[in-house]
């Protein structure tokens, strides 16, 4: 046999199919991908022994489903559990053990710690519960040992019951991930087996109930909730104390409660006795701990279990006890263990009750909730800030009465409420109305009001007035940030300076005099002092905020503009050019007086991390536009990667300049090649015989095999007529991509589909010698089992 073209079909033995192949499992890669392939398309209980064989043997680690991208080795069984659920659990359990055995030989015990089970599937919950449900008995065989192990594995050894290890030590209902599906389908394939294979469950409490860990305990208890053995059921719970706290994260001892619960109907009267006496002297050691400011929780893991106890079979002490106790805990009662619950913090007023609050009642609500409030578990409420939130939606519905309201809040109230009714209601005002509330709101906070003012002023500069030009100016000079940020990343480079500026009061003071000065020249004489100042700055995070205030003062004076970048840019460290404003920045002046500022330039150019890559893109554009000085590199091979990186993106965005593409295609440098790459989704705008000459070079280039795509898409995306060219595109790519362009678990699917639209019009397009071409690539194409492709054919009939 030299290969398999075709799958077994319905009328073919799947055993006869697997004595035929399994003389060549191991034999040779390509068999080992051939068997690989059989068992994922494939796969029916025929199949089952090989594919034990070959999970067991290591031949199919890395067997997953056929089709999604998010396949995995439980997708593979997804219909097979439904299906032959029994044979299913075979193969989850030669999984199980093949991977434990791998963690093992790395000397981990837990093939899930060890990474080589991951603890992410989409369908591992569903595919393990249907084999639990339909064949308990099958998957408890297969999966009770793994777990035993890799529990044990994982445990300490210690005593403490308030401390357990290992890897289901802390379990939660509906717990996320592999690892709890794997559990939570175990203890519903053990209870059931309780009820109706006794045999079964009590040879699976012999492997449980001698285990001390915490989380086989657990399953012990489970199983004897259910198992009609009530005092053989509760001897063992009194076996060993740590037996009173199994359960689950949200409720420590529902496990054993629900045991008691279960068996003190039916239990003798000693047991009961045994069990009573046990309980009313049960006090956790934590339960002595207090923490200041909190409830004492002295009885309340008594009160847990020994409500359990059937109501007519209580015993005086531990009816006097439990009246104790419910007096003690008014109106809390023990609970079952709740589900992972996720919800938004909101605000403590609806906005239904918002709507009809007066100024009154928002006046009490807005002091009730400025005061710390007691914790509130679920659902979650917030406190001031949400308010706040509330507060500037109202706000921006009724803008002239909260506006109103606004001067009724003191420099008591909490800053956010202010700042929310400022920033709701700013689009709705004219100036002079602003002016009044802005002098309000910065007499109140202070600097505190600094963000809220800059960010209405930058939403709507043309509020600006002479009269706020004393708060604008106390922002330049504020003492925040005192210092830059010193911490460096694995580049060397202080990443996101504009973020940090923009956090920053005198950042947001620089951000707000450059939307004035966008906004016109009415304020020039004022403002132009706060960006010299602003410009000077000693934090590199308000400096490139400042480069925007430059770039806005070269509109109105261009020369004061100049020799302010130059004090800007004069600064000890690099990464001042780190920003997008002083890129934006630098491309400017050099356009305009390139001999001045070359060297800041090639000292970008130098700089670390992306900050080089940056002057890159400056240096790509004053290629472009021609303002290159002969001391600046001149070619891209004077540049260093990290500039190249930055030069070849935006050439890609500039197919126009396609030439400088060119040697970038077979750049030393990934990343250069992967950027140069993009351009080539816009090939085809270029004239056709600029366009031959980009693609050949890209299809000779070691950028092709990575970033083809870009290629295969400017095929399909091309409106016109193809060029002669595309065809050899077409052959080169489906030559270099295989099999891969129908592998939907892939991104080259994609480019399969792509690949399909274009050959085809290339066909229709082309003459008798070119259409023969086209039907190789086609041939190539159906072989590879390509997106599309059988309606594509389809519809050309």
């Amino acid at each position: 046999m030299r290969s398999l073209n075709c799958w077994p079909s319905r009328a073919t033995d799947p055993s006869r199919v697997a004595e035929l192949v399994r003389p060549y499992a191991g034999t040779t890669p390509q068999w080992g991908q051939r068997l690989l392939r059989l068992i994922e398309w494939a796969l029916t209980p025929g199949l089952i022994d090989l594919a034990v064989d070959l999970i067991e043997s290591g031949h199919a680690d890395e067997a997953r489903g056929p089709i999604a991208v998010n396949s995995d080795f439980w997708s593979l069984l997804y219909g097979l559990a439904e299906t032959a659920p029994a044979p299913a659990a075979r193969l989850v359990g030669a999984y199980l053990w093949r991977h434990l055995a791998r963690a093992r030989a790395d000397d981990s015990g837990d093939p899930f710690e060890s990474g080589h089970l991951s603890t992410h599937s989409q369908f591992a919950d569903t595919v393990l519960s249907r084999i639990a449900e339909a064949e308990p008995e099958a998957y408890v065989s297969q999966v009770l040992p793994f777990v035993i192990d890799v529990a044990t594995a994982g445990s300490t050894g210690g005593t403490d019951a308030y401390a357990p290890s290992g890897r289901w030590a802390h379990r939660l209902v509906g717990g996320h991930g592999v690892d709890a599906a794997l559990l939570t389908a175990l203890d519903t394939a053990l209870r059931s087996l309780a009820a109706n294979s006794p045999a079964a469950a009590a040879d699976a409490l012999q492997q449980l109930t001698p285990s001390p860990v915490q989380e086989l305990r657990f399953l012990a208890c489970r199983v004897y909730a259910v198992m009609n053995q009530a005092d053989e059921a509760i001897a063992w719970l009194l076996n060993d104390e740590r037996n009173l706290r199994l359960g689950w994260l949200s409720s420590a001892r529902w496990a054993s409660r629900e045991l008691i619960e279960a068996t003190t109907p039916h239990c003798s009267d000693e047991t009961l006795e045994r069990l009573t006496a046990m309980l009313l002297d049960y006090y956790p050691a934590w339960e002595h701990r207090r923490q200041k400011g909190q409830h004492s929780a002295w009885g309340w893991s008594q009160y847990e279990l020994l409500s359990a106890i059937c109501p007519s079979r209580r015993s005086d002490a531990g009816c006097r006890r439990l009246a104790e106790w419910e007096r003690k805990f008014p109106g809390q009662v023990p609970s079952p263990p709740t589900p992972i619950q996720t919800g938004f913090v909101g605000s403590p007023i609806s906005d239904h009750a918002a709507r009809h609050m007066t100024n009154e009642q928002w006046h009490r609500a807005l002091n009730m909730y400025a005061k710390p409030q007691a914790e509130r578990f679920w659902p979650p409420q917030g406190g001031v800030h949400e308010l706040a939130q509330t507060l500037g939606s109202r706000a921006e519905q009724e803008p002239e009465r909260f506006t109103d309201f606004a001067f009724t809040l003191g420099p008591d109230a909490p800053a956010t409420y202010l700042c929310a009714i400022v920033g709701a209601v700013t689009p709705h005002l004219d100036a002079d109305r602003w002016e009044q509330l802005a002098l309000h709101t910065h007499q109140i906070l202070g600097p505190a009001a600094a963000p809220t003012i800059c960010r209405a002023l930058q939403s709507a500069p043309q509020n600006f007035t002479a009269a706020s030009l004393p708060a604008l100016d106390s922002y330049t000079t504020d003492p925040h940030p005192e210092q830059d940020i010193r911490d460096a990343d694995a580049e060397g480079t202080r990443t996101d300076l504009l973020t940090a500026g923009m956090n920053a009061t005198r950042g947001q003071a620089a951000l707000t005099v450059a939307a004035l000065l966008f906004h016109g020249s009415e304020h020039l004489h004022a403002l132009t002092p706060l960006v010299t100042r602003l410009a000077n700055d000693s934090v590199l995070a308000v400096r490139v905020c400042a480069a925007q205030a430059v770039l806005a003062l070269m509109k109105h004076d261009p020369q004061i503009a100049l020799d302010t970048t130059e004090q800007l840019l004069n600064h000890q460290d690099a990464n001042a050019y780190n920003a997008s404003t002083t890129q934006r920045l630098l491309i400017n002046i050099l356009v305009r007086e390139p001999s001045r500022f070359a060297a800041h330039l090639a000292r970008a150019l130098q700089g670390p991390g992306d900050t080089a890559e940056l002057a890159g893109q400056s240096w790509a554009v004053a290629t472009i536009q021609g303002c290159l000085t002969p001391d600046l590199p001149n070619s891209t091979d004077e540049l260093n990667a990290l500039a190249r990186r930055g030069a070849a993106s935006v050439f890609a965005d500039n197919i126009d300049h396609y030439p400088h593409l060119v040697p970038l295609f077979n750049d030393d440098d990934a990343d250069v090649r992967k950027n140069a790459s993009q351009g080539m989704r816009q090939v085809f705008d270029l004239f056709p015989a600029q366009a031959d000459e980009l693609v050949r070079a890209f299809l000779d280039g070691k950028a092709f095999p990575d970033h083809l795509e870009h290629l295969a898409f400017a095929l399909y995306d091309h409106a016109g007529p193809l060029p002669t060219v595309a065809i050899d595109a077409c052959e080169r790519i489906v030559q270099h991509a295989g099999r891969e362009l129908g592998d939907l678990r892939t991104h080259r699917a994609a480019d399969g589909h792509h690949l399909v639209s274009a050959v085809l019009r290339l066909y229709r397009q082309s003459r008798q010698a070119e259409r023969i071409r086209c039907l190789d690539v086609i041939d190539r194409l159906s072989q590879a089992g390509a997106y599309g492709l059988t309606a594509a054919l389809e519809n050309e009939r």
